[in-house]
């Protein structure tokens, strides 16, 4: 046998190594990175991140709440050791993690029994229909003289409800009244026709019928965790509510006769007595208030105070609730001149803070940096729940507070005793899956795989009270919102269907293993929709479920919901604030489940591959758009839904996204 040149050998193996670095060199054209460094995120650490947002230590995350802060201090100590830059701040900060905060301040207005006053002088009875009373037996008539009236048994001041006005405190001397029917200018209705108010005070009777019906419908939508269709608010411009009309007018003050959950309160342990929710007050974003309009305060009568009011009158009590309960109601008229009412309404003004928290990895592209891919999430949660009175014994938060059970939790809730609502779905998958892409884009930077636009990390404050954190970021925007590109929000995108997740709610939708609802593209980019396509087909291959994205369901999308409009969930999340700014979005989330807004939404229910999946989607997703060329980026479709262009017209006339340097650290806020 011929032996083989020596030279022979040497050539194979260096054409093999030759052809070893040939295999490991890109191809032509072709990205070193094509999905950045989104295969970095690990299941162990999604799960150690909502282990921890959707522990019991965190109380729920109610915005405001030490726990939500605990959450924020949280996801800013590890935006901090990754070696992000802070996006919120950046003056009179103390420490290294209040820079990621961006502050909101919170206000909330409240009575204060200790300030309030009420009496009236009754003249002597001549005759009339004032005898009469809405209870059961005909007390005796008040004798002729002043008369003092007891704050909180037998009158009280409502605090506000979500999303009303803040109250209005005053005084008022031997003020005259007038009886005003529902007080409601509506619908061509004036209820004040031929009476004088100017100094008097203003009593009324219940809300008009279809006012109560449209309050009755969102207090429905509201408990059932806004599925279906939103009522719509009959009220018009030009209608007229009692206290502005009163207020504009020359009035002193409006006196209202009680629902049946202010007299259950009156006759309450604790008459007068200010009691709150598990969760506190109502508060309200400082800034989102309109400029403060003509107000005057306004008074509930109890039944003995309403007896007062109308006794000798030519219309009784009695009548005055039954049409405050729906029934006729009695023509308007001036009470006896020679009856008066002296009062004072004091209120109490307490501000609170939230904070959105940012962070923010700059770009690698000189010019291409300024402009910004935001991925977003909602940190907060519902808090916590009102026990029933046989389970508040055995909760450590509840057990010595005046917590009452208004009804708003199942049965079965309360037959567990857990008075907190953890979401480790609702949101905290959606910010868990967000820390692991900031982690993921911060260790990929630090080994030189960075996006040529720069990264913004945003989780929102107060989605659960109506988009707050995210309206706030497009409102008064830390940096130029017209320079963001797309808006990639995840918000529950950490359950799947499984054996244990059978659900009783037919309008419920919850995807299989594998698979993800996406919403938004369809409705607002083409575009988008195509980028999110051709990366979850060479990437995760997750299946890609557009049954919410419309705006108008059909035989195939969004038609498990009550009524036509199915449950409209396009305009559900923090996404939402950023469409209203002309910005692409994508929404990911894996729907609707029976541990929605529940005690039970707990992580040890959590699908943490189906997280991981989701996650380095989007984050795949945003390094594809991080780096596309100049003027490449997503753009809006030509058609999009009427209400999404009539509220792009509402908030472009608002003054919507002037940049807006952070408010310093709020009193109060953690460090």
């Amino acid at each position: 046998m011929r032996r083989r040149p020596a030279f022979s050998v040497l050539s194979i193996l260096l054409a093999a190594a030759l052809f070893t670095l040939a295999a490991a060199r890109p191809k032509a054209n072709a990205p070193a990175h094509p999905f950045g460094n989104a295969n970095a995120i690990t299941r162990r650490e999604l799960r150690d991140y909502d282990y921890f947002l959707a522990s019991d230590q965190l109380e729920g995350r109610n915005l405001p709440s030490r726990g939500y802060d605990v959450a924020a201090l949280y996801v800013a100590s590890q935006l901090d050791a990754w070696g992000l830059q802070p996006g919120g701040s950046t003056t009179g900060t103390n420490g290294p993690l209040q820079p990621f905060f961006l502050p909101i301040d919170l206000v909330t207005t409240n009575p204060n029994p200790a300030g309030m006053r009420l009496a009236i002088n009754l003249p002597a009875v001549r005759g009339g229909r004032g005898r009469g009373f809405f209870s059961f037996g005909s007390p005796a008539p008040l004798e002729p003289g002043l008369h003092r009236l007891a704050y909180g048994r037998t009158w009280l001041v409502s605090p506000p409800g979500r999303g009303a006005p803040p109250l209005t405190g005053g005084s008022f001397q031997n003020a005259g009244l007038v009886f005003a029917g529902n007080g409601y200018v509506m619908g061509g209705r004036n209820p004040y026709q031929g009476l004088d108010v100017s100094g008097k005070v203003v009593v009324v009777a219940g809300v008009p019928r279809a006012l109560a019906r449209f309050q009755a419908a969102q207090m429905a939508y509201f408990r059932g965790g806004f599925k279906g269709t939103p009522p719509v608010n009959p009220i018009r411009p030009g209608d007229v509510a009692p206290v502005q009309y009163a207020a504009r007018h020359g009035a002193l003050a409006v006196i209202t006769a009680p629902t049946l959950q202010q007299l259950t309160q009156m006759a309450g342990p604790h008459p007068g007595r200010l009691v709150f929710p598990a969760n506190g007050p109502t508060y309200q974003v400082t800034k989102f208030l309109p400029p403060a309009a003509a107000s005057v305060p306004e008074i509930v009568a109890g039944l003995d105070t309403l007896n007062a009011l109308f006794q000798g009158e030519r219309v009784s009590a009695a009548q005055v609730m039954a049409a405050a309960g729906g029934g006729p109601e009695p023509p308007s008229f001036a009470l006896n001149p020679e009856k008066t009412v002296s009062g004072a309404v004091a209120v109490t003004t307490n501000h609170n803070h939230g904070e959105d928290v940012i962070g923010i990895l700059p770009g690698s592209d000189p010019v291409l940096k300024s402009e910004y891919v935001v991925f977003s999430a909602h940190l907060d949660h519902i808090g916590l729940t009102n026990l029933s009175p046989a389970c508040r014994e055995f909760s450590p938060v509840l057990a010595a507070g005046d917590a009452t059970d208004f009804g708003l939790t199942a049965a079965a809730d309360q037959a567990h005793c857990d008075d907190i609502n953890n979401g480790a779905d609702d949101d905290g998958s959606g910010s868990t899956g967000l820390l692991g892409i900031a982690h993921a884009y911060a260790a990929g930077a630090a080994r030189g795989v960075r996006p040529k636009r720069t990264m913004i990390f945003l989780w929102n404050a107060g989605e659960e009270k109506g988009l707050w954190g995210s309206q706030y970021f497009n409102q008064f925007p830390p940096i130029d919102i017209h320079k963001v590109v797309v808006d990639l929000n995840m918000d529950m995108i950490g359950r799947t269907k499984n054996p244990d997740s059978v659900d009783p709610d037919p309008t419920h939708y919850l995807v299989n293993p594998g698979s993800i609802l996406v919403v938004g593209p369809d409705i607002s980019s083409a575009d988008l929709e195509r980028t999110l396509e051709s990366v979850n087909r060479r990437f995760q291959k997750l299946k890609l479920n557009h049954f919410y994205d419309v705006t108008a369901p059909d035989v195939t999308h969004d038609n498990l919901g009550p009524g036509a409009r199915g449950q409209r969930i396009f305009y559900r999340s923090d996404h939402y604030n950023f469409a209203k700014m002309g910005i692409p979005i994508a929404f990911f989330t894996v729907g609707l489940h029976k541990d929605y807004h529940r005690v039970t939404d707990s992580p040890e229910k959590i699908d943490f591959t189906e997280m991981q999946r989701v996650a380095k989607t989007v984050a795949a997703v945003g390094w594809v758009i991080g780096n596309a060329p100049a003027g490449q980026t997503p753009k809006l479709n030509p058609h999009l839904p009427p209400l999404l262009v009539h509220d792009m017209a509402a908030v472009q006339q608002a003054g919507w996204g002037v940049l807006t340097p952070p408010l310093p650290p709020l009193p109060g806020e953690p460090f």
